[in-house]
C-alpha cells in the first residue's frame, strides 16, 4: 500500500496536466450529483427499478412497480440497486456513482489509449475534449447505462487496438489483452446488449477491409472470447427467461429493438445527418476543432491508428444515422475516438487563410463570380465558417441555459453565471483560433468549459423548480402530514413521482382514482387538471364529499407542457 500512495508523486511529476484535468473534470461532473432530482423519464425509472431490486432482492428480472422492464439487460441495475445498499436507496447520488465511475473511466482510458498514439500534450487535450465534452457531462450524472457502457467499450477497443497493433508489428500479443477485450465485452452486453457487439464487429470488420488482412483476428482468441461471454451473459439469459417465461427477450428484442430499427420510437426519428448537427453541441467544446483535424486525418488516411480509429467511428455512426429512432446520446460510444483524431490532427493544424479576392479591374463579371464562388468553397474559408458556427453556438448554449433560469424558477445569478462561463469559453476558443499555437487558450476554454458544466447541472438545473413537481408534491404531503397514507396518481405519471413517493403509490385513470378515494377515509388522490372533469364528476356520482388541499404547479419537460396538480382527501 505504501508503494502505492509513493507512486503518486511520480505519476504527478510525469503527467502533470492529467492529473488538473481530472480535477477540473470532477468540477464539471460532481456538482448536482447529490441534489439533483430524478430526471424523467429514463433516469427515474432506473432508479425505482434499481431501488425494487434492493427492496424485493430479485437481482433477476427487472420491474417498475408492477411492470416487467425488459428494455435492457440487468447489468446497470446490479451496479445502482449494489450502490444504493451500500449508501442508501433513497438517495438520488446512490444510484448516479456508476455513471460518474463511467465517466472518469472513459476520460481516463482516453488519456491512457491517446498516450499510446500521440505525445503528453495531444494526449491530455484528447481526454479533455472527451471527458468536458456536454454529452458526457450530462450522462456522468444522469443514473442510466451510457456513461457506465461508453467506458467498457472504451476498454474493449483499446484492448482491440493493442493487438491489432503488436500483431502488425510483428511482437507477441499477451492473453491478457485478449481476456480484457471479452470480459468488457460480456459486461458491455449485460449493461446495454448488442451495442458493444456491434461496435466490436463492426470495428474488426472495417480494420480488415482498410488494411486487407485478417489474421490477427486468432490474436483475439476468439475461444476465449466464446468461453467468456457464454460463462459471464448466458446463466443471467437463462434465469431471466424461466422467470419471466420468455416474456423478457421477446419484449426486449421485439418491442424495443426491432421497433428502433423499423420507426422513430417515442417520437424520436428524425432524418439522415441528424447526428452530425447533434455533435456540434453534444460534444462542444471539442467540437471546435473537428473541421480542422479534417485535412489531417485525410493526408494520414494511410496510417494504421487513423485506419483503426476511423474504423471504430465511421461504420457505426452509418447505423445511428440510419436508425429512425435517434437520440443525442447514441454516438457517445465513438466519441473517443473522435476526441483522439482531433486531438492528433487538429491540435497543431494551423489552417491557411482563404485566398482573398485581387485586383478585379479588367476581370469580366464571370470571372469575378467564378472566383468569389471557389474563395467561398475553399477549404479554409470552410474550415473558418464551421469555427465561427461552434463559437456562436457555444454561445448560444449560455443563453439557453440563462433563459431557462428566467422562464423555470431558477436562480437567476446562476443563471447569469452559466452565460458568462459560456462567453469566456466563447472568446478563449475565438482567441486561440487566432493564435493556434497557444494552448493556453484551448486549455482555458476547456477549464471554463468545466466551470459552466457545474454550474448549469450543477445549480441551475436543480434549482429549476417549475421543472421538479414530484419533490414539490412530495413535500407538500409531507408538510400536512399525508404522506404516509394510501396515494392514486391519475394523469401525471411520471417516473419520477414513483420514485418520490414510492412503489406502492397507484397510477390511475381519473374514473379510477375517484373510486380510490371513495373507497376509504385515508386515501388520497392527487389529479392533473386534464383530468379532474371525469375525476370530479365521477365522485359526484358516488356522492363523496372531498377536500381540495393544493394545488402545485409547474413544467412536464417530458411533454412539453404546463401542468396543475391537485392533492384530494375525503372531508
Amino acid at each position: 500500500m505504501s508503494s502505492l500512495f509513493s507512486s503518486i508523486p511520480q505519476l504527478w511529476r510525469k503527467y502533470p496536466s492529467f492529473f488538473m484535468l481530472t480535477l477540473v473534470m470532477l468540477v464539471a461532473v460532481l456538482p448536482g450529483v447529490t441534489h439533483l432530482p430524478p430526471m424523467d423519464r429514463d433516469e427515474a425509472r432506473y432508479m425505482q427499478a434499481s431501488r425494487q431490486m434492493v427492496e424485493t432482492g430479485d437481482v433477476i428480472t427487472i420491474r417498475f412497480q408492477d411492470e416487467l422492464r425488459a428494455k435492457k439487460p440487468a447489468g446497470i441495475y446490479w451496479m445502482q440497486s449494489a450502490s444504493a445498499w451500500l449508501f442508501g436507496e433513497n438517495a438520488p447520488a446512490s444510484y448516479r456513482l456508476p455513471s460518474v465511475i463511467g465517466g472518469m473511466g472513459i476520460m481516463l482510458i482516453t488519456f491512457i489509449m491517446a498516450s499510446r498514439m500521440m505525445s503528453p500534450i495531444q494526449a491530455t487535450f484528447a481526454a479533455g475534449f472527451m471527458g468536458l465534452s456536454l454529452i458526457l457531462a450530462a450522462e456522468s450524472r444522469l443514473a442510466k447505462t451510457d456513461a457506465m457502457l461508453g467506458l467498457l467499450i472504451i476498454i474493449q477497443q483499446y484492448a482491440l487496438w493493442k493487438i491489432t497493433t503488436l500483431h502488425r508489428q510483428d511482437k507477441y500479443v499477451s492473453g491478457r489483452y485478449a481476456l480484457i477485450l471479452w470480459v468488457s465485452l460480456a459486461l458491455a452486453i449485460l449493461v446495454k446488449g448488442p451495442i458493444a457487439p456491434t461496435i466490436l464487429a463492426l470495428t474488426m470488420l472495417g480494420v480488415i477491409l482498410l488494411e486487407r488482412r485478417w489474421h490477427w483476428l486468432m490474436a483475439t482468441r476468439p475461444l476465449m472470447g466464446l468461453v467468456v461471454v457464454t460463462l459471464m451473459v448466458l446463466p443471467w439469459v437463462l434465469l431471466v427467461t424461466a422467470a419471466t417465461n420468455g416474456a423478457f427477450l421477446d419484449i426486449a428484442v421485439r418491442d424495443d429493438f426491432v421497433n428502433k430499427l423499423q420507426s422513430g420510437q417515442e417520437s424520436h426519428g428524425m432524418p439522415f445527418g441528424s447526428h452530425l448537427i447533434f455533435l456540434l453541441i453534444v460534444f462542444w467544446p471539442g467540437s471546435l476543432l473537428i473541421a480542422r483535424a479534417i485535412p489531417g486525418v485525410w493526408a494520414h488516411r494511410s496510417s494504421p491508428t487513423t485506419r483503426f480509429l476511423l474504423a471504430w467511428i465511421i461504420p457505426f455512426w452509418l447505423i445511428i444515422e440510419l436508425t429512425p429512432t435517434k437520440l443525442p446520446h447514441y454516438s457517445l460510444p465513438v466519441l473517443p475516438a473522435l476526441a483522439m483524431l482531433i486531438a492528433f490532427f487538429g491540435l497543431p493544424a494551423v489552417p491557411q487563410r482563404p485566398a482573398f479576392l485581387r485586383e478585379i479591374s479588367g476581370q469580366t463579371w464571370q470571372a469575378f463570380a467564378w472566383r468569389l464562388i471557389k474563395t467561398i468553397l475553399s477549404p479554409p474559408t470552410l474550415i473558418i465558417a464551421y469555427e465561427y458556427l461552434v463559437l456562436v453556438l457555444g454561445a448560444a448554449l449560455g443563453m439557453f441555459v440563462f433563459i431557462a433560469a428566467s422562464l423555470y424558477g431558477g436562480s437567476l445569478f446562476l443563471g447569469s453565471l452559466a452565460l458568462l462561463l459560456a462567453l469566456i469559453a466563447t472568446v478563449l476558443g475565438w482567441l486561440w483560433r487566432r493564435q493556434p499555437t497557444r494552448h493556453i487558450y484551448l486549455a482555458a476554454m476547456l477549464i471554463s468549459a468545466a466551470g459552466f458544466h457545474g454550474v448549469t447541472f450543477g445549480g441551475v438545473l436543480p434549482g429549476l423548480s417549475d421543472f421538479h413537481l414530484a419533490p414539490r408534491i412530495k413535500a407538500e404531503l409531507a408538510n400536512k402530514d399525508l404522506l404516509d397514507r394510501p396515494i392514486a396518481v391519475a394523469g401525471y405519471h411520471e417516473p419520477s413521482l414513483v420514485f418520490a413517493l414510492g412503489q406502492d403509490v397507484m397510477l390511475f385513470t381519473a374514473d379510477q382514482a375517484a373510486v380510490y378515494l371513495a373507497e376509504a377515509n385515508d386515501n388520497i388522490a392527487i389529479i392533473e387538471d386534464k383530468s379532474a372533469p371525469l375525476f370530479l364528476d365521477t365522485l359526484g356520482r358516488l356522492d363523496v364529499s372531498i377536500i381540495q388541499d393544493v394545488a402545485i404547479e409547474g413544467y412536464n419537460y417530458s411533454r412539453g407542457q404546463w401542468v396543475r396538480m391537485v392533492i384530494y382527501r375525503r372531508q
